[in-house]
């Protein structure tokens, strides 16, 4: 018999149910969308991570870095002076997380 999606609950909602699962995945993702966001302004802008640490004043291997998704270092004024190196601009937003009041 097909199953029909949308009766049960995915692997993924599952998961994404358990708290600690959810924070980690929320950190993770979180981490890999900041180095996609900075590799596709620097190449939206044609720039190479040469030209963009030359302007900021670092080294190439440092914009590499921040590009990558397993850094979690990220410092908020070199975001900006990267960020801003590629014409973008940096929009932060706080929220809350729906979950009341913090601990």
């Amino acid at each position: 018999m097909k199953k029909t999606l949308g009766k049960e609950k995915s692997w993924v909602a599952k998961k994404l149910s358990d708290a600690k699962f959810s924070k980690g995945f929320e950190d993770e993702y979180a981490k890999l969308s900041i180095g996609e966001q900075l590799a596709a302004l620097r190449l939206h802008a044609n720039l190479t991570q040469a030209q963009v640490a030359k302007k900021v004043g670092t080294t190439a291997s440092a914009v590499s870095r921040y590009e990558n998704a397993d850094y979690d270092r990220y410092e908020l004024q070199t975001l900006r002076k990267i960020v801003e190196a590629c014409g973008g601009k940096i929009k932060i937003v706080v929220a809350p997380t729906g979950k009341g009041k913090a601990a």
